[in-house]
């Protein structure tokens, strides 16, 4: 195999991925047989830093057409912004080809998916050489927030800017000494920002993930030495903004005069300087167990009585699965007891298989940093859904999980129960005591100081009952499980 060895019947439905300057392989598409190829590059294949895209897309490649979409289709958002990028490229949403192409020049991870022959330094024709930016002021991300309704919050200067998965509003950027700016050309985001939801019944949404996810690194750092949760703050614009710094970009510690474009995508003749960044290759949770992302709940037809015995999606027992795949098992399966724990605590309902990630190296995966925490339950069940996205053995009901259901769920991943029950019981005991101090953190103000303090309450409620069961997890007898 060589590079030159790519076999496409046309050029126009092939794409090349690169992983910064360095091709990767070559993604074809048969429009009339809707079928997918992907080649590995020899020279990636043959470094000593290439890697896999996914345990399911191997350097020897046999994987069937299905598995390739599977994998492409949870690079793409979900939801309205999924409607947003069709109807502004007026591309079908089941035509994946097309959105990955129009899409893919900056997606979650470390992929850029660009024409067949293009290279990532000729994106932007205006200056071949060097990455792009246009900055925003916080008025501007203020009007754009106030103007959601008319103006859908992923396209800015009438282009579709948001290529990160997931539902809800969210826009990436640039962030830099309090500067914010829109990554262009070969520029690479550095944060993502989430404003409130539109939905006024769901208040405070911002301050309540900023909640969770703070006192999950509280909960890190106390019991294992480190933060295994992304790092979030708060932006006031003066509308609240989550900020979240993503950990699937890493500076480079270099520096350069990047030229600022106007709204109209011309150059400004002004620079702002500002650190390259190193895009690293991450994959969720659906993507590392080979599943669409219709299968990030595992009850994948739905919580109707009639099929709430399917359950074929994400769950906790393939999402534990993936320590075959694992560089060091014994970490990943540290920082996935951490987040199962955090669903527990939390009431995060919403724990599905698209919101853990893995980072992908050519020794294997780990555990990536926790993200999208956030207490549902503090929310109308009418509202939000608070049937749990993966149960706990067979339990889909946060209140209905007791010390048999906690038994069952470490039989069905392969934990030992007698480590689940020692790390949830010292992960409850941080949560008493750290859970109050988080909610009286000065970034809250008005209303968002009594969500934080219910949820709060909500956590130490949680602590002790769970505190409580744990220690008859280890009684069962294992014929009984």
């Amino acid at each position: 195999m060589t590079d030159q060895a790519f076999r496409f019947q046309t050029l126009d439905y092939a794409l090349d991925i690169y992983a910064d300057d360095q091709r990767v392989a070559r993604l074809g598409f048969e429009p009339q047989s809707d079928t997918f190829n992907l080649e590995y590059a020899a020279s990636w294949v043959n470094a000593p830093h290439g890697y896999a895209l996914s345990p399911h897309l191997p350097f020897k490649l046999n994987a069937n057409t299905h598995t390739i979409r599977r994998f492409l289709e949870n690079l793409l958002p979900e939801g309205r912004a999924l409607d947003v990028a069709s109807v502004h490229t007026n591309i079908q949403k089941n035509n994946i080809f097309g959105l990955i192409r129009h899409l893919g020049k900056e997606t979650t991870g470390g992929l850029t998916f660009l024409p067949a022959g293009e290279r990532p330094k000729t994106l932007t024709p205006l200056t071949p050489l060097k990455p792009l930016a246009r900055e925003i002021t916080h008025a501007e991300l203020q009007e754009r927030i106030q103007q959601r309704n008319q103006i859908p919050f992923s396209v800015w200067d009438d282009k579709v800017r948001m290529s990160v998965a997931g539902f809800q509003d969210k826009l990436v950027v640039h962030q830099a000494l309090g500067r914010l700016f829109l990554a262009d050309g070969s520029l690479s985001s550095t944060h993502i920002l989430k404003p409130e939801p539109t939905s006024t019944t769901l208040p405070c949404m911002v301050a309540n993930e900023h909640f969770c996810m703070q006192l999950a690194a509280r909960l890190s750092r106390q019991r294992y030495k480190q933060n295994h949760v992304a790092k979030v703050n708060i932006l006031r614009v003066p509308a609240a903004v989550l900020s979240i710094e993503r950990f699937d970009r890493k500076a480079r510690r270099v520096t350069q005069d990047v030229p600022l474009l106007d709204r109209s995508g011309q150059l400004s003749g002004k620079t702002a300087r500002l650190d390259l960044m190193q895009r690293l290759h991450i994959i969720d949770g659906c993507q590392a167990t080979d599943l669409a992302v219709s299968a990030k709940y595992e009850r994948n037809l739905g919580n109707g009585h009639d099929v709430a015995h399917i359950r074929d999606g994400a769950s906790f027992e393939k999402i534990f699965g993936v320590r075959a795949y694992l560089e060091t098992p014994a970490v990943g399966v540290q920082r996935l007891m951490l987040w199962a724990a955090t669903t527990l605590l939390f009431g995060n309902s919403d724990a599905h298989g698209k919101n853990i990630s893995f980072h992908v190296g050519r020794a294997g995966l780990n555990v990536a940093e926790l993200y999208d925490l956030v207490s549902v339950m503090q929310y109308d069940p009418a509202k939000l859904e608070h049937t749990l996205a993966m149960a706990f053995g067979d339990v889909f009901e946060l209140e209905d999980v007791k010390s048999f259901a906690l038994a069952d769920f470490c039989v069905r991943c392969r934990i030992s129960r007698s480590y689940f029950a020692r790390e949830l019981e010292k992960l409850c005991t941080i949560a008493l005591e750290q859970a109050p101090l988080q909610a009286q953190d000065d970034i809250y103000v008005g209303k968002e100081r009594e969500v934080v303090g219910t949820i709060a309450a909500f956590v130490v409620m949680r602590a002790n009952l769970l505190k409580a069961m744990v220690k008859d997890v280890t009684w069962y007898k294992r014929d009984t499980l």
